[in-house]
């Protein structure tokens, strides 16, 4: 039975099986900048994320702060 709500991870779109996303820490942070997200919640980022950061465990940091995956691809200038 697939994950629906507020518990589905915002970062996965697809229903395919999908490995395990981490990325460094540090890649993140500027992935963040390029997307121009607020130095502020890169800050937050930096302060409350593991490294490296986990697709599962760390997904609902950007549902917090507004944002998604496919924004964060849009505001890089690419597409979902």
């Amino acid at each position: 039975m697939p994950v629906t709500g507020s518990s589905k991870n915002v970062l996965e779109k697809s229903s395919q099986p999908q490995a395990e996303a981490k990325l460094p820490k540090k890649e993140f942070l500027h992935v963040l900048r390029r997307a121009g997200i607020s130095e502020e919640i890169v800050k937050l980022a930096d302060e409350r994320l593991h490294d490296p950061v986990d697709q599962k465990r760390d997904g609902i940091f950007l549902l917090t702060h507004g944002l998604d995956r496919d924004q964060l691809i849009s505001r890089m200038g690419g597409s979902p």
